[in-house]
């Protein structure tokens, strides 16, 4: 899938928890928090759909769209892109990040050699 922008994260974000959405009520949606035209959503689903990110399906002359990617499918992709474009694929490196920046608790430590152990119990 070619990278979604955050734009488009936003979108889908609001495809994702409220389901089939017209570009009107995507534009009142994030009028608020993002103060986007009519032109600037229709500029971005088009480039959803070109990503296969978003479909819809037409109803008289009104588009409903929704997401046609889930979060987890978007969130491993942005995770991968991470990982190899500011670390060389080196998730020893992307974890010592974190934890120097103090972005990384105790529980999350904890969890980390949990899920460690059991990846290296299922290698083997």
């Amino acid at each position: 899938m070619n990278r979604i922008t955050e734009s488009e994260i936003i979108i889908l974000n609001l495809l994702w928890e409220k389901g089939e959405l017209t570009i009107l009520q995507i534009e009142r949606e994030l009028k608020d928090s993002c103060d986007w035209s009519k032109q600037s959503v229709i500029g971005y689903l088009k480039r959803m759909e070109m990503k296969k990110a978003v479909t819809y399906k037409t109803v008289g002359r009104t588009k409903y769209y929704r997401a046609s990617v889930t979060k987890d499918e978007i969130a491993k992709s942005e995770a991968n892109n991470l990982l190899d474009n500011f670390f060389g694929g080196n998730i020893c490196a992307l974890v010592s990040c974190m934890a120097k920046e103090n972005k990384i608790s105790d529980k999350d430590m904890d969890e980390l050699w949990e899920t460690f152990r059991k990846l290296k119990e299922d290698n083997k």
